[in-house]
């Protein structure tokens, strides 16, 4: 019987999973509402400037265009290779429906490729042997290593070849009934007599699993909720909510701002006074008649 050690560990972890569970629906809730906020700001966004963003993009391949055909190009096939990179699955599916729709038609034209250029294939295969000369050889002698440990052993030789779409299927069936074969009631009773364990051994190894697994769980449950509680309090970032007016408020920040117009308005200004000359101690300089004469004697 598993100790009371265990059952108190036990009802911690059940009120812990109950907390846990809570705080994440608080925190999942909080994020899909900002989340939703944001999409709707930006669909709206883009709905009131969907003309200025298509003219934008227009513009910016014209002008990239423009400046640099092949560069554009160039970038082009990158956007489009980084694409089928991401999309490795969809693109193979897709491949693959392709070949198998017309397989026959697919392997006419490759015998009929191959047979016209067997001369650039092979020359390409040399190319490329003698460009990974080092490579290519440990190749083979890792293959020729592998081969003989294999025959040193008495191991049967592996083979591997392509299967047709029904033999594939005719063998993964007969897999499939191999491997999940009924043993018999006689079968099961002779492996369990075999292979069984003593009673308090067997009682005493669950009862130390299951105080590890609890103390184990009690403790990441611990950190987990920690983490979503300091997650729940975190403030959001940008400027804090300004507090809600009263309607007295309202009108008294109303009542000041109607007050602060009349004042600018009418409240008189002096100029600012001038400073006549730079040096004190001179003349002032309406002090000089000016010339009527326009000549200078």
């Amino acid at each position: 019987m598993v100790d009371e050690d265990a059952e108190r560990l036990e009802r911690a972890n059940e009120e812990l999973r109950l907390q846990i569970a809570h705080a994440r629906a608080a925190v999942y809730d909080r994020e899909k509402q900002r989340k939703e906020r944001r999409r709707e700001y930006a669909r709206e966004y883009y709905a009131a400037h969907r003309d200025e963003y298509l003219d934008y993009q227009r513009q910016y391949r014209a002008e990239q265009r423009a400046k640099d055909p092949e560069a554009y190009r160039a970038g082009k096939r990158e956007r489009n290779q980084r694409w089928r990179d991401s999309h490795k699955d969809q693109v193979n599916a897709r491949l693959r429906d392709k070949y198998r729709d017309n397989a026959e038609k697919h392997r006419e034209r490759r015998r009929a490729y191959y047979a016209e250029h067997a001369e650039e294939q092979r020359a390409r295969r040399r190319e490329y042997y003698a460009r990974n000369k080092e490579k290519q050889k440990a190749s083979h002698r890792a293959w020729r290593d592998r081969e003989k440990r294999r025959q040193t052993a008495g191991l049967p030789t592996q083979r591997l070849h392509r299967v047709p779409r029904d033999e594939r299927k005719a063998n993964g069936v007969a897999a499939d009934a191999f491997f999940s074969r009924t043993w018999t009631e006689e079968e099961l009773m002779a492996m369990m007599e075999i292979f069984a364990t003593p009673p308090e051994l067997l009682a005493a190894w669950k009862r130390d699993c299951v105080r590890a697994r609890a103390t184990y769980t009690l403790a990441e449950q611990q950190e987990e909720l920690a983490r979503l509680q300091k997650e729940l309090n975190r403030v959001a970032p940008g400027p804090k909510p300004k507090p809600t007016l009263t309607p007295q408020q309202i009108e008294e920040a109303r009542m000041d701002a109607i007050a602060k117009q009349v004042n600018d308005r009418l409240r008189h200004r002096e100029e600012p006074r001038r400073v006549h000359h730079l040096d004190p101690a001179a003349p002032h300089p309406m002090l000089h008649r000016p010339n009527t004469t326009g000549l200078s004697r």
